[in-house]
């Protein structure tokens, strides 16, 4: 049987009309459609889920003879393609049920701001729904993560930490409480999160990260890894690049570094790695390879700075890297690229940019092997 789809256009596009033309809204930009006739403004209007094509056209036919049935499709395909229509045959069923609806109510309407008509805004939070993400780090951003990645739906987190809460992560670790200090930020996480999403699924790993097997442990059978774990200083990142790329999993990670927040991604297989970065930086800016070595050597870590506004800010950049990867409304803009925004001017710009190196020993040998967009 042959679909007929039934033109509906999206709650998130409002029209106006001033003078003999219409004016469409969404997200900033304005497009003008002539319509002297008020044709259009009767199929926008006739295009409410009720109607299929062939019905909008026997309907609009009757007040505007001339008006075909070939004219009607253009200009059905010419809003689909502007991102204006959405079709209303495409349903939760199956996907969401009526708890599920009504929570994520508004992240179905962002999503379905992306979605043409041939494709499913409740299916893609199925796909959020659905992933499984590990945590690791339940400090400052991790705090936000965790509360932020259950807001957005993700049903299914793994999350690491040895530590205890002390009063001076207060000032942005929003977990947790002056009552809870002494306590283990796993347990007082478990329990935050467990009243905040019932229904979530949330798996502790309570241990210290010390090697790349240590993290495969807490990361697998994961499709995706939000890494804000950053102890120890210069090992612990090039332990979990090595694990995620082993896992197939991928990576958001970032963090601060006093007056500048910087993020970035890794898939496997498709984007260079961390030590695809590390090897490139290594031929092509020798003072910059130096200093790492010594800041290795020494163990230094200027991350005694941290104010609660950049913590919010990064950890909204590496959550929105992380929906464009497991929903692929749109491409990630972080994969192989460090993206910095410094307090000062507020600007975003890419810090460094890398690819994947042809004598990579960790990602080279690794054909592409996880799905962006599920």
């Amino acid at each position: 049987m042959t679909h007929e789809p039934r033109p509906m256009r999206k709650s998130t596009v409002p029209i106006y009309q001033l003078g003999d033309s219409l004016y469409l809204n969404t997200s900033g930009y304005i497009t003008e459609v002539p319509d002297p006739t008020g044709s259009i403004a009767t199929l926008l209007d006739r295009m409410d889920g009720t109607r299929t094509v062939r019905q909008l056209h026997d309907e609009l036919h009757g007040m505007y003879p001339t008006v075909t049935l070939g004219e009607i499709e253009a200009a059905i395909a010419q809003f689909d393609r502007a991102g204006f229509l959405e079709d209303a045959t495409r349903g939760p069923e199956g996907l969401l049920d009526a708890y599920e609806l009504a929570r994520w109510q508004r992240n179905i309407n962002f999503l379905g701001s992306f979605t043409p008509m041939e494709g499913n805004k409740y299916e893609l939070q199925a796909r959020i729904k659905s992933a499984r993400v590990a945590l690791l780090g339940l400090g400052g951003l991790g705090s936000h993560l965790l509360l932020d990645l259950a807001a957005l739906g993700v049903q299914h987190i793994r999350a690491a930490e040895f530590d205890k809460v002390e009063l001076s992560n207060l000032n942005r670790q929003i977990l947790y409480t002056d009552a809870d200090v002494g306590r283990p930020k796993m347990e007082v996480a478990a329990e935050r999160i467990r009243a905040f999403s019932p229904r979530l699924r949330f798996e502790s790993f309570p241990s210290r990260l010390g090697s790349t097997e240590d993290v495969r442990k807490a990361i697998s059978g994961c499709q995706y890894v939000v890494c804000v774990a950053d102890r120890p200083k210069m090992e612990i990142i090039r332990w979990v690049n090595e694990a995620c790329v082993q896992e197939g999993a991928a990576l958001v990670t970032g963090g601060l570094d006093t007056q500048r927040v910087l993020y970035y991604s890794m898939i496997p297989g498709v984007s260079g790695c961390a030590e695809c970065w590390r090897r490139q930086v290594q031929r092509q800016d020798p003072m910059s390879t130096a200093l790492l070595e010594e800041k290795q050597r020494l163990q230094i870590g200027g991350d005694n700075a941290a104010v609660v506004p950049l913590v919010s800010l990064v950890a909204g950049l590496m959550l929105c890297e992380l929906v464009r990867l497991i929903t692929n409304v749109a491409p990630p803009v972080a994969a192989g690229r460090l993206i910095e925004v410094r307090f000062p001017t507020m600007e975003m710009q890419v810090a460094e940019e890398w690819g994947r190196q042809d004598d990579c020993p960790v990602c080279q040998p690794v054909a592409a092997s996880v799905t962006v967009g599920g």
